[in-house]
C-alpha cells in the first residue's frame, strides 16, 4: 500500500470506503440532507429522517454534522438498531455513560427522562441518532415517539435522527406509525450522483488525498459512472482498483481498461442491466408484425384508418415523480434493484404487472436498463 500511494503522489488513500468526514463531498442532495440536520438542531423539531440506498453516503452526512456540532450539543449513536425498546434505551443510555442492570422498560424510561432534564437544565442540547434505522422493530419505533413527548414548558428534551434506507420510509408509511410519522417534518433522501457529480467526486478525493500524480481519461470516468450507478461506495471501490491497476501497469494515468479490470475483479456487469441491441431489434419487429396484422396490412399500404392503442400503450412514456425510485428485477420490494431512478427520468412503460407495478425501459445515451417500478411513484 505504501509503494502504491508513493507512486501516485498521494498522501493517504483517497478512495477508502470507511466514513472519513476529511471526504465528505458535497453533491446537491448531500449539502440538503446535511442543511437538514442543521436545521433540525437549530429549530425544536424532533425528529429528522435522512434515506438514501446502501452506499450513499447517509453514515458519512451525519459524521460531517457531528464533527460541525457545537460545544452545548451531546449525543448518543446507536449503530445495531434491531433492538427491543428495553435493548434501545439501554444501548441510549450507555452511549451517555449510564449504567444499566436489566431495569424494566419503564425503570429505563425514567433514567432517561432524569438524565435528559438535568442536561436541559445545565443549557446542554440532547440528540439520539440511530442509523439503519429501517431495522428497528414496529414497536420500538413507537417507543421512540413517545420519547420525543419529553418537553418543559417552552422545549423539547430530546431530539431524533433517523437514518435509513428506502425500506424505512416504507415501515414509517404504515398505519400502525401514522402518529410517529405525524411528528417527522424533516425528510430528506440522498440521491445517487450524476455523471458530471461522479467526476466531480472523483477529483475531488484526489485533491484531498494529497492531488497526486495522476491523470484519468474521460472515457475512464464515463466507464465509473456507468458501472457504478453513481453510487459513491462503488465509486470508492472501482476506483481503489482501477488506481491498483495503472500502479501494476506503472502508468500514471487510468485508462478505460483499468476501469474494465477494476469492474471484473469485483464482480460487477454492466450487460444484464441493459437491453441487447438483438432484444431492441425483436421487440421492434415484434411491434410492427402485431400492427400490422391487427390492421389487416391497411396502414402500411397506405389505406387509411386510425391509429391503434396497443403499441402507444406498450410504449407510454411516464416520469419519475420522486427524488429516488429503486428499478428492481421484478415486481416486488424484495426483488434486486437494478438501478436507481432520479426525479424526472423519463420511463418507457413496456408491460404492467401485479398490484401497481410495471415494467419499464430507461435510457441514457448508450445506457439502456429495464426493469420494475412502482407505478405510484410516475407520473405521465
Amino acid at each position: 500500500m505504501r509503494d502504491y500511494l508513493e507512486f501516485f503522489g498521494f498522501k493517504d488513500d483517497p478512495f477508502k470506503i470507511t466514513p472519513d468526514s476529511h471526504y465528505f463531498f458535497l453533491s446537491e442532495s448531500h449539502q440538503e440532507a446535511l442543511s437538514s440536520l442543521k436545521y433540525l438542531l437549530d429549530s425544536e423539531e424532533g425528529f429528522a429522517v435522512i434515506i438514501g440506498e446502501p452506499g450513499t453516503g447517509k453514515t458519512l452526512t451525519v459524521r460531517k454534522f457531528i464533527d460541525e456540532l457545537p460545544e452545548d450539543v451531546e449525543f448518543a449513536y446507536v449503530l445495531f438498531p434491531n433492538l427491543s425498546p428495553e435493548e434501545l434505551f439501554e444501548a441510549i443510555l450507555e452511549d451517555f455513560g449510564i449504567k444499566t442492570q436489566g431495569e424494566t422498560k419503564n425503570r429505563l424510561f425514567g433514567k432517561l427522562r432524569d438524565y435528559l432534564i438535568e442536561k436541559r437544565s445545565k443549557g446542554k442540547r440532547i440528540l439520539v441518532i440511530i442509523d439503519e434505522a429501517q431495522n428497528l422493530p414496529i414497536e420500538t419505533l413507537e417507543e421512540l415517539r413517545i420519547l420525543s413527548n419529553l418537553e418543559t414548558s417552552d422545549m423539547k428534551l430530546l431530539q431524533i435522527i433517523l437514518l435509513g434506507q428506502p425500506e424505512l420510509e416504507e415501515k414509517l408509511s404504515s398505519e400502525k406509525l401514522r402518529q410517529l410519522r405525524q411528528r417527522i417534518t424533516i425528510i430528506s433522501k440522498l440521491r445517487n450522483f450524476s455523471e458530471e457529480e461522479t467526476k466531480a467526486y472523483i477529483d475531488y478525493r484526489i485533491s484531498r488525498a494529497g492531488n497526486g500524480n495522476v491523470k484519468i481519461r474521460p472515457k475512464s470516468y464515463k466507464l465509473v459512472y456507468r458501472y457504478s450507478l453513481g453510487i459513491p461506495r462503488l465509486i470508492n471501490i472501482i476506483m481503489e482498483r482501477a488506481l491498483m491497476a495503472a500502479f501494476l501497469d506503472s502508468s500514471h494515468e487510468v485508462k478505460p481498461k483499468h476501469v474494465e479490470r477494476a469492474v471484473e475483479s469485483i464482480g460487477l456487469r454492466l450487460e444484464r442491466r441493459k437491453l441487447s441491441r438483438s432484444t431492441v431489434y425483436v421487440a421492434v419487429v415484434t411491434v410492427l408484425l402485431a400492427a400490422f396484422l391487427f390492421l389487416g396490412g391497411r396502414e402500411l399500404i397506405g389505406e387509411k384508418t386510425k391509429p391503434t392503442t396497443g403499441v402507444e400503450e406498450q410504449f407510454e412514456e411516464v416520469y419519475v415523480s420522486v427524488p429516488m425510485l429503486n428499478m428492481r428485477e421484478g415486481p416486488s420490494t424484495e426483488a434486486e434493484v437494478v438501478y436507481v431512478l432520479r426525479e424526472g427520468d423519463r420511463l418507457k412503460v413496456l408491460e404492467r404487472g401485479p398490484e401497481n407495478w410495471i415494467r419499464v425501459l430507461y435510457s441514457e445515451g448508450d445506457l439502456r436498463v429495464e426493469g420494475w417500478v412502482n407505478g405510484k411513484y410516475v407520473r405521465k
